[in-house]
């Protein structure tokens, strides 16, 4: 009886192991039968029967069935059995606050700092996933969102070295999230959009889905609906495969903000049918309150009295996280305004207006200091390199004492060095911007080796499309003031081991070496962002902004064809500009 009983919690153990993925992938469906088996078996040990238990919460969660696998949890986290610093304990407490995360819910800030306390090194996935978590969505020792994003990008450089897909993956999905907070929609996507494609290589196909649902999103949120449309399709394709009740919900949610936002209501009284029959099986509160939404738009649309007195009527005792997070969407606030003006209740359209002021004023606001906050996110992500850096050289200075003699040897050389390193910069170096002059710029660029296998060699021109309008305007010196700002900007925005410099009277070079494809690209649209960032004063009073254009270059191999190269960039981009100038000609000053 006793080896029986022995096999048997081998058999949990071999299953558990077998089955169970990181926190940021999904259990496969196919595991559910044998799970619920292991379950009802009376003779598992109790710390076995935890396991089972937070593996079963687990695929809950991937499934949609968040009521479920909190009261599982729940369960979990009051057992006696369960071991204080377990893995289980650890996920569980993670899992409670991912379900609350996505109701809006105060509270997954501590058990987000609970799991990442628990899985500090011990639980990798755990502990990336708790402290993504936290940064992005909790108030951090009053970290603002230039710093939180210096953090996420600091952890994307260290997972990118381990070459760690799965973590780089979550890691753009979570900037995402911070660029979407900030109003950047466009930037979300590309951030989104990166962690989809990388997810394909490493996540389970339910696990796929999420990232394309927030792409869609984000370029809904920007006015690109174009693009919003076709990754919708690529929904439609991805979902044959997983055909779960939550991942129907999201296609027909996606399918139906898009007629919503577009106009098309036969469309959208399709989706919102499709979207009913999957509803039920789904608990989320988030997404039943959407389609209550949703369909309450439709009742607008039909002019149906009674449906859009009812669902106001629902609004003002709903006291939910869900409904105080509607509060501060600019969309759901017009159509409140718009459905009190259809009942002809003024004094309380009057009110929802002044609510929707004050968003649009935040929103605004938000916008405005945005590219700020890109710029001085680079910073923080530099400093928080620094500080590894320093960190690691204070761990390594007693193992540095041998080489004292040594150094002291070589002073001389050194200081003879340095001078000739001093002059030799001078001579390489552009007098006005004091970045590397044309020359050196493109002597540097030649002398890059091939990258490593899976990495690539980047280059990016920077044409500055206002500076011969503003020296025309304001003076010479005005246009060096610009060039010198433009300078300032891209050696604050790149690293000291990029390749930076002047290359012509208005443009401007920066190369970056053995560096992923996507990581390249994302870097150089910050370093645009920054420029865009970039102001100066004129000389009489008023602000000028950077107007500039970007054309990048991405090559398997080293720079032997440079000049070819530079050609083709160039002439891409005075095509581009030349467009610009045929459509509109948009003014600098504010």
């Amino acid at each position: 009886m006793h080896f029986t009983l022995q096999a048997a919690n081998k058999d949990i153990d071999d299953f558990v192991q077998r089955v169970s993925v990181k926190t940021f992938d999904c259990p496969v469906d196919k595991m559910v039968p044998e799970l619920e088996r292991y379950l009802l078996t009376d003779n598992q040990d109790p710390k076995q029967k935890i396991r089972l238990q937070v593996l079963k919460a687990h695929w809950l969660i991937c499934v949609g069935k968040f009521k479920q696998a909190e009261l599982l949890l729940e369960t979990v986290v009051n057992s006696p059995a369960l071991v204080p610093h377990s893995h289980s304990n650890a996920s569980a407490n993670y899992q409670l606050g991912f379900i609350l995360d996505v109701q809006e819910n105060p509270q997954r800030c501590e058990y987000y700092h609970r799991a990442e306390v628990l899985a500090k090194d011990k639980f990798d996935d755990i502990y990336l996933s708790a402290q993504l978590g936290r940064i992005t969505v909790c108030d951090t020792q009053g970290e603002d969102i230039s710093k939180k994003l210096g953090r996420l990008y600091a952890m994307l450089e260290e997972f990118v070295t381990k070459e760690d897909q799965a973590a780089i993956a979550h890691i753009h999905n979570n900037i995402g999230l911070l660029y979407g907070s900030i109003g950047q929609n466009a930037l979300a996507a590309d951030q989104y959009e990166k962690s989809y494609l990388l997810g394909l290589n490493v996540y389970e196909e339910k696990n796929q889905i999420a990232p394309l649902i927030s792409v869609i999103s984000a370029h809904m949120g920007s006015g690109d609906f174009a693009k919003a449309k076709n990754m919708i399709e690529q929904l439609r394709k991805a979902n044959l495969k997983v055909n779960t009740p939550l991942s129907n919900i999201w296609l027909h949610f996606a399918e139906a903000r898009y007629f919503y936002q577009t106009g098309d209501y036969a469309g959208l009284r399709n989706s919102l049918w499709k979207w009913r029959v999957f509803q039920a099986q789904v608990s989320n509160e988030q997404l039943a309150g959407l389609y209550r939404w949703y369909n309450a738009a439709l009742c607008l649309h039909e002019q149906d009295e009674g449906c859009v007195r009812q669902y106001l009527a629902d609004v003002v005792e709903d006291k939910s996280a869900y409904q105080t997070s509607m509060d501060k969407n600019k969309d759901y606030l017009s159509f409140i305004v718009q459905a009190y003006l259809f009942l002809g209740d003024i004094p309380a359209a009057q009110l929802s207006f002044q609510r929707f002021n004050e968003v649009i004023v935040k929103k605004v606001q938000a916008q405005q200091t945005s590219a700020k906050v890109l710029g001085v996110a680079k910073l923080h992500a530099e400093v928080l390199a620094l500080e590894a850096n320093l960190a690691k050289t204070e761990q390594q200075q007693y193992q540095s004492m041998a080489m004292i003699a040594l150094v002291i040897m070589l002073i001389v050389g050194g200081v003879y060095f340095i001078f000739v390193r001093s002059f030799l910069r001078k001579m390489a170096n552009d007098p006005l911007t004091g970045l590397l002059n044309e020359h050196a710029t493109l002597q540097a660029v030649k002398q890059i080796v091939k990258p490593k296998r899976g990495k690539t060699n980047a280059l990016a021109l920077f044409d500055i499309n206002n500076f011969t309008e503003v020296s025309s305007q304001f003076g010479h010196k005005t246009g060096e003031l610009a060039l010198k700002s433009v300078a300032k900007s891209l050696k604050q925005a790149t690293r000291e081991r990029d390749i930076v410099g002047r290359i012509g009277a208005d443009q401007f070079m920066v190369c970056l070496k053995n560096i992923e494809d996507a990581t390249a690209k994302a870097f150089f649209q910050r370093i645009k962002s920054v420029l865009e960032a970039s102001e100066f004063s004129s000389g009489i009073g008023e602000k000028t902004n950077v107007d500039s254009s970007m054309g990048m270059y991405m090559s398997p191999d080293d720079f032997h064809d440079l000049d070819e190269v530079l050609l083709e960039i160039r002439d891409s981009l005075k095509k581009a500009s030349k467009e610009r100038a045929e459509h509109a000609a948009t003014p600098f000053l504010y």
